[in-house]
């Protein structure tokens, strides 16, 4: 199977009807950990992990995992961008969306929670550009979590201002 194949047909061309979603709490076994040395001594820690998983219905190889922190330090989990000043809440969480075929890493997306955690969308490029793929997995999320028809990610990509463009980087997958 392509890359694109996955990335096009698997992924952006899929509602959350084509995912199974695991429930069960435990360990996932995709965890962050940090090491090195400290003046106590050698140091191995597991400091984060996704907290939800998915499994491709059609595909069981294809899995996906989402919710892992993009930043470590507690400083920027929470960062501030100009065009969530009018959202309520304007606090940004930053998190990625992992997408593994027989457990290897084969795609990362980031997306950012948003408005007090109403909103699920890709973090904005220059001039507040999305790629399509990007903004698909968004409502794959979305869709995933149970996330309410009024809060999902085109409304607010459209209350920002955001402009949704061709994924070059993926060859156009989850382009019409």
């Amino acid at each position: 199977m392509k890359l694109f194949d996955i990335q096009h047909e698997l992924i952006a061309n899929r509602t959350s009807d084509a995912w199974y979603r695991i429930r069960i709490a435990g360990p996932s076994f995709h965890y962050r950990w940090d090491y090195g040395w400290s003046p106590e001594g050698n140091f191995s820690d597991v400091v984060d992990e996704h907290h939800s998983h998915a499994v491709c219905r059609e595909e069981p190889s294809l899995t996906m995992s989402w919710g892992m922190d993009v930043h470590v330090r507690e400083e920027r989990k929470n960062l501030h961008f100009e065009w969530a000043n009018d959202f309520v809440n304007r606090s940004v969480r930053a998190f990625w969306v992992d997408f593994f075929w027989n457990n290897a890493l084969i795609d990362r997306v980031e997306l950012c929670s948003i408005d007090g955690g109403h909103g699920t969308i890709p973090i904005p490029g220059a001039s507040l550009e999305v790629t399509d793929f990007e903004t698909a997995v968004a409502f794959l999320v979305h869709d995933l979590e149970d996330g309410p028809d009024h809060d999902h990610p085109g409304r607010y990509l459209d209350r920002i201002g955001a402009k949704r463009v061709r994924d070059m980087d993926r060859e156009g997958a989850g382009s019409a």
